[in-house]
């Protein structure tokens, strides 16, 4: 609120309402004359008020007077002066720009003050200014229109505004003394309220409004036409009604006035308990986040271990996958040994079955002979040393083939695995060589297994040979 002023109009008891209301309406289009004066002017109301023509005789260049009620509109429209075009307000109408000054004379009988004010607002643009009037709640009488108090009317008018001047209207009773001076000279006005009521109400609230600071005279008084006065008798009773109506309004407005003081005082409780509630829910939420945040850090921290994890497989499967050819002569190399391995030891157990026939014919061939005649001299017979000889060798021979057949097994078990692991595709895991060392290995046993086969052969044909001929000469000794 950027200043206060008041409007004084006279209102004695008994006077006629309308008249009065009518009258006060005229004052406002006095009290505007500075902004109206050369400008393009609008007035939203009743359109019976006679602002239209005033405001045209105080100087406006054209008046439109918009009234809501269509029949009153179409009447006082056929009687306007020159200068003043009086038209039905629909709720949608075209809506005129760039407008001097508009005047509301009475917001309450809108059913949408809000919507009023937007037009207004949009009608007067940036350079424009507004009077918007409005009964005071406090103490107007209810004909059927609505009321409003100060700071309702001021909050209703600052949404569409930058710049708000609230005046008050007060009822106005008294003389003028006037001292008989020419006419050239400009008197002082003194303006003395002492012997009036103080704590008197304004009937009415005004809202000076506009996007610039516009300003009216700060104190005003406005001279209005006389209106009959009635008898004593009605004055008195009249004056007592009216005494005791304003009695029941204050009353009714100080009781809306106290509820609204309660509902308020009770909002407020709730939203600062409501906003305590919020504030531990939002620190709950913030710990959950941090804590949140925490895990995902460990979350990320996993992930990228992983990720390092997969690239390194994928690495180790790139390269495995880029040694097919050298598995496949492997895995063929190791089946050949395989089959290598199985004929010696069919071979061995051939050769084994021969040395196990010749030991046998051996054995007999001593059970059934006779004893050695010694030879002179003490010494034994060179035949029977030879033949205790290769028996030994036999005995030696029979052991380590023994040893040679664990071994074989134990060799082509190990082969076996091998093939299967290689068929199944199964991995070498742990700190072991790779797959590449492993067959490399195996087939370093098989070649060796292969040459004491072979050794192992060649022993057993000797010995064999040996047995043969110690036999033809038993034989022949006999």
């Amino acid at each position: 609120m950027a200043g206060s002023k008041d409007v004084l109009e006279p209102s004695p008891a008994g006077m006629d309402p309308k008249a009065v209301r009518v009258s006060s309406h005229l004052a406002l289009a006095v009290y505007a004359e500075s902004l109206a004066d050369r400008g393009h002017v609008t007035v939203i109301g009743d359109s019976s008020l006679g602002l239209g023509a005033l405001l045209v005789r105080l100087g406006a260049r054209a008046v439109e007077v918009w009234d809501p009620d269509g029949p009153r509109a179409r009447g006082e429209a056929e009687l306007a002066p020159s200068g003043v075009t009086v038209r039905w307000l629909p709720r949608v109408h075209a809506e005129a720009t760039n407008v001097d000054l508009v005047v509301v004379p009475d917001l309450g009988c809108f059913s949408e003050p809000t919507e009023i004010l937007a037009r207004v607002r949009r009608m007067v643009g940036d350079e424009g200014a507004a009077l918007v009037v409005a009964a005071n709640r406090d103490v107007a009488a209810n004909e059927g229109s609505r009321a409003f108090d100060y700071y309702e009317l001021f909050d209703l008018v600052a949404k569409e505004f930058d710049c708000v001047r609230m005046i008050a209207q007060l009822p106005f009773h008294g003389v003028t003394l006037a001292e008989l001076v020419e006419e050239d000279q400009s008197p002082t006005v003194n303006v003395d309220t002492q012997l009036a009521d103080t704590t008197r109400s304004a009937e009415a609230f005004i809202a000076l409004a506009s996007q610039r600071d516009v300003r009216l005279d700060a104190y005003s008084i406005v001279e209005l036409p006389a209106v009959p006065v009635p008898p004593a008798s009605d004055t008195v009773s009249a004056g007592a009604r009216e005494a005791l109506e304003e009695a029941e309004l204050r009353s009714r407005a100080l009781e809306t006035r106290n509820a609204e003081l309660t509902a308020r005082a009770a909002d407020r409780d709730r939203l600062a308990e409501a906003a305590a509630t919020l504030e531990r829910v939002l620190l709950e939420r913030s710990e959950a986040a941090e804590q949140l945040a925490v895990v995902l850090d460990d979350r990320t921290r996993q992930l990228a271990q992983v990720e390092r994890r997969a690239v390194v497989l994928e690495q180790e499967l790139h390269r495995t996958d880029a040694q097919p050819e050298e598995h496949t002569r492997f895995e063929e190399a190791l089946r050949e040994r395989a089959r290598a391995v199985r004929l010696l030891e069919g071979e061995l157990a051939r050769r084994d079955q021969m040395v196990r026939e010749l030991a046998g014919a051996l054995e007999e061939a001593a059970v059934a002979g006779q004893p050695a005649p010694e030879v002179a001299g003490g010494e034994s017979d060179p035949d029977a040393e030879e033949n205790a000889h290769l028996r030994e060798r036999l005995d030696s021979l029979a052991l380590d083939l023994a040893r040679r057949e664990g071994e074989a097994h134990a060799s082509a078990w190990k082969v076996a695995e091998l093939e299967r692991r290689l068929a199944q595709g199964t991995p070498i895991t742990g700190n072991g060589p790779g797959p590449v060392a492993q067959l490399s290995a195996a087939l370093d046993e098989v070649e060796a297994l292969r040459r004491a086969l072979v050794q192992e052969h060649e022993a057993r044909v000797r010995a064999e040979a040996l047995g043969a001929s110690g036999a033809v000469q038993e034989d022949n000794s006999r």
